[in-house]
């Protein structure tokens, strides 16, 4: 886990793909992004600056992938998808094993990213 606040958890997946990649997923379940309150976009904003301010601090502003994955239109409501956002920094390069294979190499634990990136230090006021 990296953090969290009342309606986040931003975590270091248990297999990435890519070094450094982070979720960040509703606590409550939610099937399409759209189907939020106004404050659960304000606590979504937060989570945002923080974990980017976080990344660019411990990784040197780098370039990034930055995907939602929500149900699609028609399906805005069920029970079997949970919506949320992933953050993957530009930092490897996929190559002929990854294409060959659909198998990725992921040089940096997760336990190691998500330590690095709870333990950076940032302006929690900015």
């Amino acid at each position: 886990m990296i953090g969290e606040n009342d309606h986040f958890i931003t975590l270091a997946p248990y297999a990435p793909r890519f070094p450094f990649e982070m979720w960040i997923a509703p606590k409550q379940h939610g099937s399409a992004f759209e189907n939020n309150q106004s404050p659960v976009y304000a606590s979504l904003a937060k989570i945002l600056k923080d974990n980017l301010t976080r990344m660019d601090a411990v990784l040197n502003y780098p370039a990034y992938n930055f995907m939602l994955h929500s149900s699609p239109v028609g399906e805005e409501v069920n029970e079997y998808y949970h919506w949320h956002f992933e953050i993957i920094p530009k930092l490897t390069r996929v190559a002929g094993f990854e294409w060959g294979t659909g198998f990725y190499i992921c040089p940096t634990p997760p336990e190691e990213s998500a330590r690095y990136m709870r333990e950076a230090e940032v302006d929690a006021t900015a």
